[in-house]
């Protein structure tokens, strides 16, 4: 060690975040007489960040975090989890669902951490999950908000987790998820940093609704403020005169195709109202999958279907689901497991009606590219 090879007096001054139990080792290792010196437990956290908490299931922690964020459709977003598991779990689901996300941990390559990072910082990815020693190197000022997914152990950890957003006098979000008799635990972390930690509800489906209603008018706004429409005038013109229908007709059902089904039908089947106090209260269960005549399907009336299309297309879920079902004629609840890997997909759709929906979809294109789909192979 350093320190063991100096021969003459000296002081020793050191600086820390925060005092963890290994931190705590060193200063009793080689520290002669240390005079400790804290901060003001009023300055601890951020007053710019706002620190909210929400009571869920852990099985619905998935559902709260996408709701939340679709919600408050942040720039950039930091969810922490406990463990390297969790955080590997967690990419998965969110890729799954479309999320433009990666994940950093120990287990991963320092070359890749930092790639991950950059990617981060310039804005490639917009999401990043991260346990907490993967997480020191993040330094980026411009975090709309932090997700405690998995509550911290030790109140430090909270302290250094949250202090990744509200940073260069700018304002910031914590949420952290809370689960059954964590929340004394909580109440030990608001004790510690001597902050307001308030309750909030998850928004229901209304609320994303809502929001994605403003950001569509916002988004008509500009393009009619860009202007050259004329062809698409002439198009809408020959819709109305060709199936006489109204111009508010028209509006409507475009409306609705681009906005508002896809909304009822991601969220619908989620029980926003969680109590700690009433646990007998359950979320609702996932639907049974059911044919066009309503009969139930089980693994045995599957089969799995291989699609050209992945991650490195920018395909989502929605985007698959929605192809096979107005394309290949096929009801959104027939429709099973969506894993979307890099380059390829796999989906899982009733066997019966597997070759009509291959031939119906021979000439359909996805994200702009044509999609070629066939049985998959058996391993």
């Amino acid at each position: 060690m350093i320190l063991g090879k100096i021969d003459h007096p000296f002081q020793t001054v050191l600086f820390s975040a925060t005092i963890p139990d290994a931190m705590k080792n060193i200063i009793k290792k080689f520290l002669n007489n240390p005079q400790i010196v804290r901060v003001l437990r009023e300055g601890i956290t951020a007053k710019e960040v706002k620190q909210s908490y929400f009571l869920v299931k852990n099985s619905d922690k998935v559902e709260a975090l996408t709701r939340i964020i679709d919600t408050y459709t942040p720039k950039l977003t930091v969810i922490f989890c406990n463990t390297k598991r969790s955080v590997d779990d967690l990419y998965e689901k969110l890729i799954e669902k479309g999320y433009n996300c990666d994940k950093i941990h120990g287990d991963i390559k320092q070359t890749q951490r930092l790639d991950t990072l950059n990617k981060f910082n310039n804005g490639v990815i917009d999401i990043l999950i991260a346990t907490d020693v993967a997480a020191r190197g993040i330094d980026v000022d411009d975090i709309d908000i932090v997700f405690n997914y998995d509550l911290p152990q030790d109140e430090e950890y909270y302290i250094h987790r949250i202090g990744r957003t509200g940073r260069a006098g700018k304002s910031g979000k914590a949420f952290t998820f809370v689960v059954g008799k964590e929340i004394y635990k909580l109440k030990d972390i608001m004790r510690h940093t001597n902050a307001k930690i308030s309750r909030e509800k998850l928004p229901s489906s209304g609320d994303i609704e809502q929001v994605k209603h403003n950001a569509f008018i916002e988004e008509i706004k500009n393009t009619l403020y860009k202007g050259q429409l004329t062809k698409y005038i002439n198009l809408a013109e020959t819709i109305i005169s060709e199936n006489d229908i109204t111009a508010m007709d028209l509006a409507s059902a475009l409306l609705k195709m681009s906005l508002f089904e896809e909304v009822k039908e991601e969220y619908s089947d989620f029980d926003v109202e969680y109590s700690y106090e009433k646990e007998s209260e359950r979320f609702k269960s996932p639907k049974q999958k059911t044919d066009k005549s309503g009969k139930k399907l089980t693994d045995k009336n599957m089969v799995r279907i291989f699609i050209n299309i992945g991650k490195s297309d920018g395909v989502r879920a929605k985007d698959i689901v929605g192809a096979l079902a107005n394309e290949g004629g096929l009801s959104g609840k027939s429709i099973g497991n969506v894993d979307i890997y890099n380059d390829f997909t796999f989906v899982d759709i009733p066997k019966k009606e597997a070759h009509d929906t291959i031939k119906r979809m021979k000439s359909t294109r996805i994200k702009n590219k044509k999609v070629n789909l066939e049985i998959a192979k058996k391993k």
